[in-house]
């Protein structure tokens, strides 16, 4: 197995792998044989069955009573229409202290909001819908939110329970805060979504998260979560984890940070254990010049400090840039002042000044400020001689990284200006990269995460091509041959209410059965007809429910003058003409007059109604009249 895919297939693990798992005991895994989670017990080889969702029954019960210290099911729940019994069986499973984790996608979890398809119906907002209308989740499975689970585990009988909320989500747990817990970092530095499909996100995740937090909304839109549940045993007391299951296995960490007020670091594998030595000497290094750290020690293969209360510095600075934009910047010369101290200045033969032994992650972000100095931690990697230029750009840099508003109170410039950035900007920002990357594995996961992650020019071109192809549907039409793409009720729809706007000069449709037939006499074709077509003679209107898969369609054509009909959506066809209001005399009635230049075809136009039920298409029969005079008369 490469060393990319090693990476991606046990990015998963960091979902479970933290838990104090007694080897000692029986673990039944509820999920698919030989999937990704499956491989974790098989590399820790612990000792574990593996059982499908449908295979368990009461049958299945029966025979194996009390017989397992951990059940673990992981997104498999949502894949059974009778989830209370499925929970019922598996506490009957459970020896009296055992434990049961369940993993669990959060139907309104904030990655929905922002636009994620549904990890089962493929759509965008199914899910925070409550699968109105979706058949498909009937079978496929479907998502719930945490009362709803929190209803099945009580109607089950499971009465002592812990929430974890995960982020980005169930397939690379980076993050994991028990319920109630809040961090006193800044995430939108530190949690890198991913999506189901990053072609549909519409907006910037990581930077809501802090507003989550202000409004308590936090937990409840967590993008996914991990039950622990138990009959008579204990919960855990982690409060949070971090996982870096994405670096090599030298570098890969849990964090973990428990109620009793310890942080714990954990090598996630044996190869590991040595950095957890080399963090203890950089740690001693940088008290040595002056810096003051968090202190720490190791218990055997786990490295403890105490938890720290006060502000990140990333949070702190941030406050004080919202205040007082001048004290913010003389915060930050402290800062860099501070930094400066960590280890001798040497002069290189070309006159770049340079660290002796350069701290990367001595920025913000891995610092609090507390009794007006900086106390770092973190400190996981050492370079030698590393440029001081670079480091002040990292001190900037990661401060500004996810967080526009902090760029439109003091833009970035005013910082490069004053640290003497601007001029060999590109060299620091090469060599900033270049070790980024390195413990990033750039190399390796670059393929994964192109797939999975967005970014915000993306974002914005989405926006801009949402105005363009679903908002403003007729723009740049004229002069253009207008085809609709589908043949069912969206296509009829638009047939009857924009038919005589717009002359329809063929209907495209997949389906072989419909293609040389017609609708309302216009002929349906294969899309493959405009492959032979010359770009800027036509437009397509798509007509379908599930356009997703037709834009893909279109784009892998080279077609890109699409827009995407909604029926359910008015849509002007034309600029309206405004009605000018005149007073004969002070005192009179008002009147209506129209303009003298109209444009439309009658003065004075009246529809004759017998509506016994109005429902929108009345309303847009009603409006289609109203475009084509000045005054419309309505018989009821």
């Amino acid at each position: 197995m490469s060393g990319t895919e090693d990476l991606i297939k046990t990015l998963p693990w960091g979902l479970i792998g933290w838990y104090d798992l007694d080897p000692d005991d029986k673990i039944l895994y509820i999920g698919e044989r030989g999937d990704l989670y499956e491989g974790f017990f098989a590399e820790k080889r612990y000792d574990h069955d593996v059982l499908g969702i449908d295979e368990l029954s009461g049958k299945w019960a029966a025979e194996h009573p009390g017989y397992y210290g951990y059940v673990i099911c992981i997104a498999s729940l949502e894949k059974t229409d009778e989830p209370v019994d499925k929970l019922i069986l598996l506490n009957r499973i459970l020896k009296a202290d055992g434990h049961l984790l369940l993993g669990m996608n959060n139907r309104l979890g904030i990655r929905y909001f922002c636009g994620d398809t549904d990890p089962y119906t493929g759509h965008a907002y199914d899910g925070i819908e409550g699968y109105y209308g979706c058949p498909d989740a009937a079978t496929a499975g479907r998502c719930y939110d945490k009362a709803e689970i929190v209803r099945m585990l009580d109607d089950a009988g499971w009465k002592q329970t812990r929430f974890y909320s995960v982020f980005p989500g169930l397939g690379d747990a980076s993050f994991i805060f028990a319920d109630g817990f809040i961090p006193n970092e800044d995430l939108s530095n530190r949690v890198f979504p991913t999506y189901n499909d990053p072609g549909s996100v519409l907006m910037k995740e990581g930077s809501l998260y802090t507003d989550l937090i202000e409004e308590g909304l936090f937990h409840g839109m967590a993008n996914a979560f991990l039950v622990e549940c138990t009959i008579d045993g204990e919960t855990s007391d982690v409060l949070q984890v971090t996982s870096s299951l994405d670096r090599d296995r030298e570098d890969a960490l849990y964090t973990v940070i428990r109620s009793d007020d310890t942080v714990e670091k954990r090598a996630v594998w044996p190869e590991g254990r040595d950095k957890l030595g080399r963090m203890l000497g950089y740690a001693e290094d940088l008290k040595a010049h002056g810096i003051r750290v968090v202190e720490a020690r190791t218990e055997g293969a786990v490295y403890v400090m105490p938890f720290i209360k006060d502000k990140v510095a990333q949070v702190y600075l941030k406050e004080l840039l919202y205040r007082d934009k001048e004290r913010f910047l003389d915060e930050m010369d402290k800062f860099r002042e501070t930094v400066h101290k960590s280890s001798e200045i040497l002069t290189m033969a070309d006159g770049t000044e340079v660290y002796k032994k350069g701290y990367f992650d001595l920025v913000p972000l891995n610092s609090f400020a507390a009794d007006g100095e900086y106390i770092f931690f973190d400190q996981e990697f050492c370079t030698e001689e590393l440029p001081v230029k670079v480091m002040e750009w990292r001190q900037v840099a990661s401060f500004y990284f996810g967080d526009p508003a902090a760029e439109r109170i003091l833009p970035m410039e005013v910082l490069l200006e004053r640290y003497g950035l601007k001029d060999e900007l590109p060299r620091w920002k090469k060599i900033e990269w270049e070790i980024l990357g390195t413990i990033l594995k750039d190399d390796k996961l670059k393929e994964y995460r192109a797939r999975y992650r967005t970014n915000e020019n993306a974002i914005r071109s989405r926006r801009s091509a949402i105005d363009r192809h679903c908002m403003n549907i007729f723009s740049g039409i004229e002069g253009k041959k207008l085809y609709l793409f589908g043949s069912g009720k969206y296509a009829e729809r638009f047939l009857e209410l924009y038919g005589d706007d717009f002359p329809v000069y063929g209907i495209l449709d997949n389906d072989g059965s419909r293609q040389g037939t017609k609708k309302r006499e216009i002929m349906i074709y294969s899309p493959e007809i405009l492959k032979d077509m010359k770009s800027g003679t036509f437009k397509v209107m798509i007509c379908m429910r599930d356009h997703r898969a037709v834009e893909g369609q279109l784009k892998d054509m080279g077609v890109t003058d699409y827009s995407i009909y909604d029926p359910m959506r008015y849509y002007e066809t034309r600029p309206r003409t405004s009605i000018r209001i005149v007073k004969t005399a002070p005192g009179d009635d008002e009147e209506t007059s129209a303009p003298e230049s109209s444009d439309k075809h009658y003065h004075i136009g009246y529809c004759a109604g017998a509506f016994d039920m109005f429902h929108i298409g009345h309303l847009n029969l009603l409006r289609r009249a109203k475009e084509r005079c000045d005054y419309l008369i309505v018989g009821v």
